[in-house]
């Protein structure tokens, strides 16, 4: 995340009232503006299908297939994003960066194949119980790889440092499949949901290649082996571990929800929970920005301080070392503090609000009841993350990979649970794993801050 600290402190550094503004909207396009982009585009097309007269279980079909291809993508990122982010740290720390560049092309060859197996298999699956047709399941094939690929794509934004050039690929993208959907039903006379997959195909399809034109540019020609990443993966196991097990525990409660639960639902080959998943999109809304407070908070106050340690620990005297690992702690306590403060007041904000206007948005009182524990549950999520985060900095793997760990068994342990004790019980699962690997992981930072001299000098 250096690259968009020094832009953030350039910015920030101007101390006028149009500088942190604009510093905070910079800050939001970088962290979360993909993300918003493509809620957007998702909101766009719902409407527009839902002002077509689709039948209920059309709908139902695009949400729970889309949602399939969303849970495959993100879970075959997060076993690359840690153990390649080090990678990258590591060409740029030796200035490989042609090297970068042949990564993208692996990890764009690996990801693939590992995506296109899993989505033939679903498509099969869909044409032999559901006989859906051939040139539907192309497509729907091509998307899953798509997204997968701009997912992994994405890990290198922190050592592009062209956040608004990003930025602008997806709100292009996402435009170009608006486009591409209104050409498909108005004048190829699709139907609306093949239409939409078709659009959101195109969309990504121009996503991948600005992204992979941006890495190009920014790292140049690709030289050398472009598989030399996969050797992190043996080499640091314990980033892989980190990564999977966040994400796996992020969505494992979901998952045994679609198949076990007594809210599941079945259309074609997908099974899910909706109102368990509406409650859970409106609980990750809620506590996205946390993400922009975090970013903002470490890249202009932690990371200089984190440099001058580093610095003094290579040529200062002990007395030098000591002061600035103190001066480091204490900012890094302060920023960390400061985010879980600012996200609790904004989430219990949005918990009361949400009370407010649910009910005429037609949102129903069980979906209310599960978005406000689940906010608290996501809430905790992400307090352990920004923790783990810190760990990364200091190269604690073991202690990275403590809190994800234990994040997931509690999880999936509750959520397992919960099945057999009721509805009532379903979104504890979250909460408890949260708050469970936050305590480890913070845990964990202390006593790292307290010996981390002789961490980083004996490792």
């Amino acid at each position: 995340m250096a690259g968009i600290g020094f832009e953030l402190r350039k910015i920030y550094g101007r101390k006028t009232l149009a500088s942190n503004i604009w510093g905070s909207l910079y800050a939001t396009m970088t962290a979360v503006g993909p993300s918003v982009l493509v809620a957007v585009m998702l909101i766009f097309l719902k409407i527009v299908m839902d002002r077509a007269d689709i039948t209920e279980l059309e709908n139902r079909f695009f949400i729970s297939s889309f949602t399939y291809v969303f849970l495959v993508s993100i879970l075959i990122c997060a076993l690359f994003s840690t153990v390649l982010s080090r990678y990258i740290s590591d060409c740029v720390f030796m200035r490989d960066e042609k090297a970068i560049c042949a990564s993208v092309f692996g990890v764009l060859t690996v990801g693939s194949g590992i995506s296109g197996a899993i989505m033939l298999a679903l498509c099969v699956a869909m044409h032999v119980r559901s006989g859906v047709p051939v040139s539907f399941l192309a497509v729907y094939y091509c998307l899953g790889v798509l997204v997968t690929d701009a997912y992994n794509l994405m890990t290198y934004v922190s050592a592009l440092k062209q956040y608004k050039e990003v930025t602008f690929s997806y709100f292009l993208g996402m435009l170009f499949a608006a486009g591409l959907y209104v050409f498909a039903v108005y004048v190829m006379e699709l139907h609306v949901v093949a239409a939409a997959y078709l659009a959101l195909a195109g969309g990504y399809f121009l996503l991948v290649l600005l992204l992979a034109f941006w890495c190009v540019r920014a790292f140049g020609e690709p030289e050398g082996s472009y598989f030399v990443f996969l050797r992190y993966f043996v080499r640091y196991p314990k980033l892989l571990a980190s990564g999977g097990c966040y994400m796996l525990g992020f969505y494992v409660a979901t998952v045994i929800y679609w198949f076990f639960s007594d809210m599941r639902e079945c259309v074609s080959i997908f099974w899910t929970a909706p109102s368990y998943d509406l409650a859970m999109f409106l609980a990750i809304i809620a506590n996205m920005s946390s993400l922009v407070i975090f970013v903002v908070r470490v890249e202009t106050a932690f990371f200089d301080k984190y440099v001058a340690y580093l610095s003094a620990l290579n040529n200062g005297s002990y007395d030098l070392i000591e002061k600035e690992r103190e001066s480091m702690g204490n900012v890094l306590r302060y920023q960390l503090f400061f985010v879980y403060e600012v996200q609790l007041i904004i989430t219990v904000v949005l918990i009361c609000l949400a009370n407010v206007f649910f009910p005429y948005l037609n949102i129903s009182v069980q979906v209310l009841n599960m978005f406000m524990v689940l906010s608290m549950g996501l809430y905790t999520v992400f307090c352990m993350y920004f923790t783990v985060v810190f760990l990364y900095y200091f190269e604690d793997h073991a202690g990275a990979c403590a809190g994800p760990c234990v994040f997931l068994l509690v999880t999936a342990a509750v959520a397992v649970a919960a099945v057999f004790l009721g509805k009532p019980f379903y979104t504890l699962a979250l909460l408890a794993g949260g708050l469970c690997g936050w305590i480890v992981s913070f845990g964990r930072l202390r006593y790292r801050l307290e010996h981390l001299n002789a961490f980083l000098m004996c490792r």
